[in-house]
């Protein structure tokens, strides 16, 4: 058993329900064989989550590609990643200077951004990690794959006057929600950072 099996038994498992106990099950060991093995189970966690943000590509811009569109692609891509890896989202928000291998690949990608759109650092640090907090916010907490929609009921509400006139009285998909939703903060951080007063903040 080597650290390798461990975070690879972890990743399929999914970090919520990564125990000592599921881990000695997965592997078909002993739960002291995994004690003797492992830091703690936070440890293991963390392993986990490493390993995870390492697999993935950080998406970067394309050549061409407009900063709308470049911060439109991170936002959705991140949408994909914490569905596709419950437990994710807390790591993601929680990158510290221990993450080495996840912190080299956020600091490549702001540096493209700052040299593909003629960004400060500042300016593209702010705008990438604030259309990622928003992404990663929405997709765990709001636009996630079991949400209910109930559209057509707050239409039928006649005891209000606005909300039934204001939502679309047929269902809309998660992804259009969430796309619209990170539409009006990628629109925001952009000009955000072209403001004037951005360096003053």
């Amino acid at each position: 058993m080597t650290p390798e099996t461990i975070t690879a038994a972890g990743i399929e498992l999914t970090l919520p329900k990564v125990t000592v106990k599921t881990l000695a099950e997965k592997l078909g060991v002993s739960i002291v064989a995994i004690y003797n093995n492992i830091d703690g189970i936070d440890a293991v966690k963390d392993l986990v989550a490493e390993e995870i943000l390492r697999r993935w590509d950080f998406p970067a811009p394309a050549d061409g590609e407009s900063l709308h569109d470049a911060l439109m692609r991170l936002a959705i891509d991140l949408r994909r990643l914490v569905h596709g890896h419950p437990g994710i989202a807390h790591y993601l928000v929680n990158i510290g200077a221990g993450s080495h291998h996840a912190l080299a690949k956020i600091d490549a990608v702001q540096q493209r951004y700052a040299t593909q759109y003629d960004l400060s650092p500042t300016q593209a640090v702010w705008a990438v990690a604030t259309v990622a907090e928003h992404a990663i916010a929405l997709a765990e907490l709001v636009h996630t794959p079991d949400r209910r929609q109930n559209q057509p009921a707050m239409v039928a509400r006649d005891d209000l006057s606005v909300i039934p006139l204001g939502v679309d009285a047929e269902s809309r998909s998660l992804d259009s929600d969430f796309e619209w939703s990170m539409r009006a903060a990628v629109v925001g951080a952009v000009a955000v950072i072209g403001d004037p007063r951005f360096d003053e903040r």
